[in-house]
C-alpha cells in the first residue's frame, strides 16, 4: 500500500510542480503566479502558489462552496452549487462579469475530489457545459482545464492552482492572457482572507 501511495504522490507531484518552461509573472503578497504556453494555442494557462495559516478542510470546503463562488472570484456575478454526488464529484456553476461592449460569461464546473494521502487533496476541474441549461444572459465557456492541489506542510497548507481556459466569443488572445495573473492573484488573496 505504501509503495501504491508513493507512486502516486509522485506522479501528481511530478506533474504539478514540474517547473519547466513556466515563467514567473507575479510575486507579490506571498503568492506566486507562472504562465506557460500551450500546445496548439495562443492562449496561456497559469499556475499560482501560496501557502495560509489554515487547515485541509477549511481551504478544501471553501473552493467547493458553489453557493459562495461569487464573493471571491474574480468578476464573478453568481455562483451555485448545482450538485454533489456520493463520490465526491461536485457540480459548480458561476456567472462572470466582463467589461463592456463584451458579453458576460458563464461556465459550468465539474470538481472531482481525489483524496491523495492525508496530507495531499487534488481537485480535478473539468468543463460540465452540457449539464445545465443555458441562460441566454450569458455566452457559455466550454473550453476549460485544471486542478487545486492542497498540501498540509509544517508551516501550514499550501495551495497550487493550474487553469487553462478560453472563453470563447471573439475576445483577442491578448486580452484573455491579459487576466491570467490579475485573476488568480486576486482570487488567491480573497481565498486567503476567507481561510485565515
Amino acid at each position: 500500500m505504501k509503495i501504491c501511495i508513493a507512486i502516486v504522490s509522485f506522479l501528481v507531484f511530478s506533474s504539478a510542480f514540474a517547473q519547466k518552461d513556466w515563467k514567473l509573472k507575479k510575486d507579490k503578497d506571498d503568492i506566486k503566479i507562472y504562465v506557460k504556453s500551450k500546445k496548439n494555442s495562443n492562449l496561456k494557462l497559469f499556475k499560482a502558489e501560496m501557502t495560509v495559516q489554515s487547515s485541509l478542510d477549511t481551504v478544501l470546503n471553501v473552493i467547493l462552496d458553489g453557493d459562495s463562488l461569487k464573493d471571491w472570484n474574480y468578476k464573478a456575478l453568481d455562483s451555485k452549487l448545482l450538485n454533489k454526488s456520493l463520490d465526491d464529484e461536485y457540480l459548480l456553476w458561476m456567472a462572470l462579469d466582463l467589461p463592456w461592449p463584451v458579453r458576460n460569461r458563464d461556465v459550468v464546473i465539474a470538481c472531482k475530489l481525489l483524496r491523495i494521502t492525508d496530507d495531499i487533496i487534488k481537485i480535478e476541474i473539468s468543463s460540465a457545459s452540457n449539464r445545465y441549461p443555458e441562460n441566454d444572459d450569458y455566452l457559455r465557456i466550454t473550453t476549460f482545464e485544471g486542478f487545486w492541489l492542497l498540501q498540509q506542510l509544517d508551516d501550514g497548507i499550501k495551495v497550487t492552482h493550474q487553469m487553462y481556459g478560453d472563453p470563447g466569443g471573439n475576445l483577442p488572445d491578448w486580452f484573455v492572457n491579459s487576466t491570467l495573473t490579475r485573476a488568480p492573484y486576486h482570487n488567491f488573496m480573497a481565498l486567503k482572507e476567507r481561510v485565515e
